[in-house]
């Protein structure tokens, strides 16, 4: 049982941690201006904590099978408190990820307008030949010139 309860507390501390993070990438996302090095950061934790947590869960199934419990753990009340806390972690990051997505969705949505938008001023670009006409296939050499 000491076991199980270790790994609950540990779930628990997970999802504080991700929780934090879901507030940050909330935050950064509703910004004006979006930093992506920072939402990158922010996505390669929130990774990381979701493996954790994964880990840990299947810690607490194996734990339950061996002692034929299974959550909210009504029989054993000494974990029925850290079950509650898991739970209503979890209600709330599943809250924050609920605001989260649609930013998500607007800030690709901001990318593939940019991407075409960049496409479309590429695609007129054209150089001017030895005779004058204008070439609009680009051909030759590309030379890096650092000043």
């Amino acid at each position: 049982m000491d076991n199980l309860r270790h790994t609950l507390m540990n779930m628990q501390q997970l999802l504080e941690e991700l929780r934090a993070i879901l507030s940050d990438e909330l935050a950064q996302l509703q910004s004006p201006q979006v930093n992506p090095v920072s939402l990158q950061r922010l996505s390669d934790n929130k990774s990381r904590l979701l493996s954790a947590l994964n880990f840990y869960d299947e810690q607490r199934k194996l734990a339950e099978s061996a002692l034929h419990i299974a959550a909210p753990y009504r029989q054993l009340p000494p974990l029925t408190p850290h079950w509650e806390k898991i739970a209503a972690a979890v209600r709330l990051t599943k809250e924050i990820n609920d605001r989260i997505y649609p930013l998500i969705e607007l800030q690709m949505k901001k990318a593939a307008t940019l991407n075409k938008l960049v496409a479309k001023a590429g695609a007129g670009a054209s150089l001017y030949c030895a005779d004058g006409r204008t070439q609009s296939t680009l051909k030759g050499k590309a030379y890096n010139i650092n000043i």
